[in-house]
């Protein structure tokens, strides 16, 4: 289960991106319950994650607060257990396994759009499929290999999801 929310004013572009948003979830759920992931060994069920979007001073100050990085950032992402790779073995108590939370600045997400001659919707699906991989235990900032893992599996998720939606 996906809980969005997005508090700025542009209802026609939050509702695009929720749509596609909706048909990018078989592939994600698809990545969620392989056997990269510990998930489907532990016969998990349901997972739910939380996806804000927000604007460049909230994120710059969350930034700021849990990492001690003064500036925006284009996604943060507070995932709730240290690893869910198949590499980590932990007990679950439930079928329903909350991951964390994902939070993007609309305003970085917009700029680098422009700058990758995507569109917005397709960046914040960009950014939240990296924040996802975050909260699941991939970290692209701890070595070259991990660098490397985490950016296959985003670019594969990622083509999945656009041949999907048909961008």
């Amino acid at each position: 289960m996906l809980h969005f929310s997005d508090n700025s004013k542009d209802e026609k572009q939050s509702k695009l991106f929720v749509k596609y948003l909706k048909q990018s979830l078989p592939a994600l759920e698809n990545f969620i319950f392989s056997k990269n992931l510990i998930i489907a060994k532990k016969k998990v069920s349901q997972v739910e994650i939380s996806l804000s979007l927000c604007g460049n001073a909230k994120i710059r100050s969350l930034n700021k607060e849990y990492r001690g990085k003064d500036y925006a950032t284009d996604v943060l992402s507070f995932q709730l257990h240290d690893s869910l790779r198949t590499d980590e073995d932990f007990f679950f108590f439930d079928k329903i396994l909350n991951l964390g939370d994902i939070i993007i600045s609309r305003e970085v997400a917009k700029k680098q759009a422009r700058e990758f001659e995507i569109t917005y919707e397709q960046e914040l699906l960009h950014l939240f499929v990296h924040g996802l991989l975050h909260v699941l235990g991939y970290d692209h900032e701890i070595s070259d290999a991990e660098e490397k893992i985490m950016n296959k599996f985003e670019e594969q998720i990622v083509a999945k999801i656009y041949k999907d939606i048909g961008f």
